[in-house]
């Protein structure tokens, strides 16, 4: 595993129809290409709701929203849901800041993605 992958994990759960990552880590540049290939790898499955989980991520820029908005534009294309939960901390206040948020459906912590 190269040091840039060490710096991004990924959890993956599926259960019926959803599919879940979670990211943990840094998104960023450097992190982005194991990022979106695990995103990729999840709209391969087309599953009926797809959750992005951000909310532990310790550090995201850009490359995060971006990720996030290209698989917005997958979902919508294919007649799919994607959800995020973004959490509370820095990721939620990118996301806020951009004006993004209201654009997509955000997920509290505990609240199911069903």
């Amino acid at each position: 595993m190269s040091e840039d992958a060490a710096l991004l994990q990924v959890t993956r759960t599926s259960c019926g129809g959803r599919l879940e990552l979670v990211l943990s880590g840094e998104l960023d540049n450097d992190t982005l290409p194991r990022a979106q290939d695990e995103v990729s790898a999840a709209e391969a499955e087309a599953p009926a709701v797809l959750v992005l989980d951000l909310a532990a991520l310790e550090y995201v820029d850009s490359c995060g929203v971006r990720l996030v908005l290209l698989a917005q534009g997958a979902a919508d294309d294919e007649n799919r849901r994607l959800a995020v939960r973004l959490g509370h901390g820095q990721t939620r206040r990118m996301f806020d800041m951009l004006g993004i948020t209201d654009r997509l459906e955000v997920l509290d912590r505990e609240e199911p993605s069903s």
